[in-house]
């Protein structure tokens, strides 16, 4: 009898075996890669938040990854970022490609072709005709042409522009956009840069009046500069106006306005608007900006009907929650009565380029629920600082090439935000100012601060409520990375404008451990070797990434440049002569009447070019 061999049973499976299979399939499926792309599960509101912390040109990229996102982009949150900007002249036709992109823009900047008087000289015409007739050898196929006119086009109330900016001049801004703003049926800002005519222009009393009209616009800029002529402004729903006055036509538009504005920045040419507009009433103001054009010299002090003027002029503004004055003039004839008298909810100030006398300046210790005070530019001629300022609410302070103002002491305590120029004064700032949470100091200065870096920047770390650190306009030469110790309680470190070398790389993590977010603006890092293949930029970007990880480095309009090109940028008077050294002179083509106005004293405009030499622009700058 053979022997069977060894039995052969069947295999069972029991339901625990079963379950450790399941198990096992499940975690290879999700392991295994998969097809479907879980990004597009995401909600709308959720990419826009992720989109939200993109920069502008990053956004830009992610518009071209697919339809959806590309839908997502072309929404107004998103239109309403970006800004178009349009070269046409009014009367010509506006081809397909124009038609195109003006069609789904919210935001405007349209610039009259027609004020240059080049433009129509035969030299520009095969420029025109590429433009506007596109003629069958032009070189760019996608204009075609078209027989509608730019301004029919503009107003024939189809296009859902919210905010339009017209470059052009006054007689034809009147001629071809008229009245006709009214078809424009989504705006609600409206600006207007009305440059010097093309031409000999003699503005007449007979002239016809242009009336500026549109029944939702909420926000005007009327930049007059030089010449306009006569305008009435019909606008029921304005609440924020940017003004300058220059003539007895803007002063009719400020008093037409006056009692519907919320927001007002105006800018005076000349005493007697100044004293007009003082007698006009503000019931709803929040916000005043003025400033005077001319010379930033002391005039005459105060009157006692000049104080009275300014007295009504403040008590006409119940809602009054900010007050910005710019230049001396201006200050002396507004400041006391916007001390003394201003009402209990203005709570911001700013002051720009003004010499106080010091009697004058202590009235702002009358205004003790200031939160947010700035001063730029600002010194006391006679007599020295006020100490002991009782500012109780003031939280965010600006002192900005100001240390001749305000002495700081206990009475600064409060602040939690300041911004101010290096000086022999931060020791104080750090022994007083206990509770700073964001600090930012500027290097830019008008005198050398190398031996203030060195003796006084070692202060920095006894700020132990610091969590946010903005240095502005470091240089080769005020680097302060050796004189600082560690500050574990930043976790935000901000250079902007800073001049960064490359061995400073290795020096800032042990300084800032507890960084979480690294952000250059506007910084340039120099280097002595160039890496060779790749963008000296994103390579050093690159290292900085490796310096500090698992930290949020953002870098906002950098340079990489060479560091013998870093040294001689920091002398500014000699880069920019370098850069206009090509020639020796500029050409400035104006034309029109001869005007005598404070703004243009240095340069007259009149008939004919005028010749300003590289040294006298540099000079006015500064």
């Amino acid at each position: 009898m053979s022997d069977p061999g060894p039995s052969k049973r069947k295999r069972t499976h029991s339901p625990v075996t079963e379950t450790a299979d399941s198990s096992r399939e499940s975690k290879r499926a999700k392991t295994e890669p998969s097809d479907e792309c879980y990004i597009h599960l995401l909600p709308e509101e959720i990419l826009c938040l992720i989109f939200n912390l993109l920069r502008f040109e990053q956004q830009k990229h992610c518009a071209e990854v697919c339809q959806r996102w590309y839908g997502i982009f072309r929404t107004k949150p998103y239109l309403r970022r970006m800004t178009m900007r349009f070269s046409h002249c009014f009367g010509f036709p506006i081809n397909q490609f124009d038609r195109h992109r003006m069609s789904t823009c919210l935001n405007c900047l349209m610039s009259d072709c027609g004020v240059l008087q080049e433009f129509f000289t035969p030299e520009y015409r095969r420029f025109r005709e590429v433009l506007y007739d596109n003629p069958s050898d032009a070189d760019c196929p996608i204009v075609t042409a078209a027989d509608t006119l730019v301004e029919d086009f503009l107003f024939s109330g189809d296009l859902p522009v919210e905010s339009i900016r017209f470059t052009t001049t006054f007689d034809r801004a009147r001629e071809h956009i008229g009245e006709r703003l009214e078809k424009m049926e989504n705006l609600t800002e409206l600006i207007f840069a009305l440059l010097p005519p093309g031409r000999d222009w003699d503005v007449k009393d007979s002239d016809p009046e242009w009336v500026i009209g549109h029944p939702k616009v909420t926000a005007l800029t009327l930049q007059t500069y030089i010449a306009n002529g006569p305008y009435r402004l019909e606008l029921p729903s304005l609440k924020y106006f940017i003004h300058e006055i220059a003539n007895d036509w803007d002063l009719n538009a400020m008093r037409t306005v006056s009692a519907q504005l919320e927001r007002l920045d105006v800018k005076f040419y000349f005493p007697r608007a100044i004293e007009q507009t003082f007698t006009y009433p503000f019931p709803r103001l929040r916000q005043l900006t003025m400033k005077r054009y001319g010379d930033n010299k002391p005039g005459e002090p105060n009157t006692r009907v000049d104080d009275m003027s300014a007295e009504r002029f403040i008590k006409s503004m119940p809602l009054l929650e900010e007050v910005e004055l710019r230049r001396t003039i201006i200050t002396m004839k507004a400041f006391r009565a916007v001390c003394l008298f201003s009402p209990a909810s203005l709570t911001r100030l700013t002051l720009l380029e003004v010499k106080f006398s010091r009697s004058l300046f202590l009235h702002v210790l009358e205004l003790t629920n200031l939160q947010y005070l700035k001063l730029k530019l600002c010194s006391i001629k006679d007599g020295g600082r006020i100490h002991n300022v009782p500012f109780p609410e003031l939280r965010h302070m600006i002192m900005i090439n100001s240390g001749t103002c305000i002495r700081i002491d206990r009475g600064l305590s409060n602040i939690r935000t300041f911004k101010y120029t290096m000086d022999m004064q931060l020791p104080k700032v750090c022994r007083f100012m206990v509770d700073l949470e964001d600090f930012e100091i500027k290097f830019r200065t008008k005198y050398p601060i190398a031996e203030d870096v060195r003796d006084y920047i070692h202060h920095l770390p006894t700020l132990s409520n610091l969590r946010v650190l903005r240095l502005s306009g470091i240089k080769t030469n005020t680097r302060p990375w050796q004189f600082i110790a560690p500050m574990p309680a930043v976790e935000r470190l901000v250079l902007r404008k800073c001049h960064l070398a490359r061995c400073d790389f290795k020096l800032l993590p042990p300084l800032f451990p507890s960084v979480k977010v690294l952000e250059l603006d506007g910084t340039i890092i120099a280097y002595k070797r160039h890496p060779n293949g790749v963008d000296p930029l994103r390579y050093f970007e690159g290292r900085l990434k490796e310096f500090f990880p698992g930290v949020l480095v953002l870098c906002k309009d950098c340079q990489a440049v060479p560091l013998p090109t870093v040294l001689e940028m920091e002398d500014e008077r000699r880069w920019r002569l370098k850069e206009l050294s090509e020639t020796n002179f500029l050409d400035i083509q104006v034309w029109g009447n001869e005007y005598n106005r404070p703004k243009y004293n240095r340069y007259k405009w009149s008939t004919g070019p005028v010749h300003v030499s590289l040294e006298d622009i540099l000079n006015d700058q500064r």
